[in-house]
């Protein structure tokens, strides 16, 4: 039996520090992509079937702005499913699992749960069976993992094929479609954040370039009055001060824009219209210390000191102590502490990763 296709990932450069440090510059909150098991597990199977060396998981953190998180229970449940879902499609069973190991995991980060953090709205719901109902509305204890993690990153996308998560309205089965376009949308906002440090580098070197300028006025006062009468005559010789040559020059620049000017609305209408498609996981409110930490951090795509975690954090309206910031993240097992204070919201997947006990 052949598997559904879905398009090659186009995986685009490493993300640079200067994106990783703002990733909330764009106008819209970013939208984490949580990936279930039995996406998961398609994905390798068709990766086997196709004859592919790339996933849509490496393309979405590719961008930058889309990196993919798993929740700590799904290699667990890979080698549960893996024998029976090769046998259905046909595929070598140490083909898939190694495509997974090297390729498919790594592109994501593995996410530990303390067990309050399973107690969020929606992963109550998940959980919830309720025998009285049909068995179409029942939740599944199994996927509350997944949903406990969308909701301690949220806003965030769940990327599923598994009926249940359709059921409470989590989530669309469409995994493939809601994948791509989520890559789509990932570099929308990637060139979007561009275009803005662009923007910013040259507002800062502009200003710089003026108060260089004033300075040397105030230090040579004469001098700096000549040059600018020379400036003003020669101008006038030349004929670059009639209104004329303005609204000349004006109507080319603009002639010149429009390309871009339409290239950009028409990005942005996209963007619109595939973001208004997304069925978003929300986040719950009341947020505590651990999951602001985290939300940021899930969508900084770079560790950060609980220092420079605070100043980030400052900008958007938290005034959080790096210390408490510290200690939150110290006693959460959520997140991994690297080399020189830096931290982060959990570590590479494999299938070697195995789910620990929370206290």
């Amino acid at each position: 039996m052949s598997l559904i296709e879905y398009p090659a990932a186009r995986l685009s450069a490493p993300t640079t520090r200067r994106r990783a440090l703002y990733p909330m510059m764009h106008p819209e909150p970013v939208l984490v992509p949580v990936v279930d098991t039995n996406a998961l597990l398609v994905m390798g199977c068709d990766m086997v079937v196709n004859g592919k060396q790339e996933d849509l998981l490496s393309g979405l953190a590719g961008t930058g702005r889309a990196t993919p998180y798993i929740a700590a229970h799904v290699p667990a449940e890979i080698d549960r499913h893996l024998p029976r879902l090769a046998r259905r499609y046909q595929v070598p069973e140490s083909e898939v699992r190694r495509l997974l190991d090297e390729v498919v995991l790594p592109s994501a980060r593995l996410v530990e749960l303390e067990i309050r953090d399973h107690l969020a709205p929606g992963a109550k719901q998940i959980m919830h069976v309720d025998r009285d109902l049909p068995k179409q509305w029942w939740g599944d204890p199994d996927d509350v993992p997944t949903m406990a993690l969308a909701e301690f990153l949220a806003p965030a996308v769940i990327i599923t094929q598994d009926s249940v998560f359709a059921r409470f309205g989590f989530a669309t089965t469409e995994w493939i479609r809601i994948a791509k376009d989520l890559l789509r949308m990932a570099g929308f906002e990637a060139d979007f954040v561009d275009a803005a440090v662009v923007t910013e580098f040259a507002l800062r070197l502009a200003a710089t370039f003026a108060s260089e300028l004033i300075a040397a006025v105030r230090r040579h006062p004469v001098l700096a009055t000549a040059i600018v009468a020379a400036a003003v005559w020669i101008c006038q010789r030349l004929g670059y001060l009639r209104s004329e040559t303005w609204a000349r020059y004006a109507a080319r620049v603009w002639e010149l824009a429009q390309p871009l000017v339409k290239k950009a609305g028409t990005a942005a209408l996209e963007q619109t219209r595939i973001r208004n498609a997304l069925i978003v996981v929300e986040p719950p409110s009341g947020p505590v210390l651990e999951q602001i930490a985290a939300r940021y951090l899930a969508r900084c795509s770079d560790s950060l000191t609980p220092a420079e975690l605070r100043d980030a954090l400052a900008v958007h309206g938290h005034k959080i102590p790096a210390t408490h910031l510290k200690r939150a993240m110290n006693t959460h097992c959520g997140f991994v502490r690297e080399p020189g204070d830096h931290y982060t919201v959990g570590h590479p997947g494999s299938l070697s990763s195995r789910s620990t006990p929370s206290s």
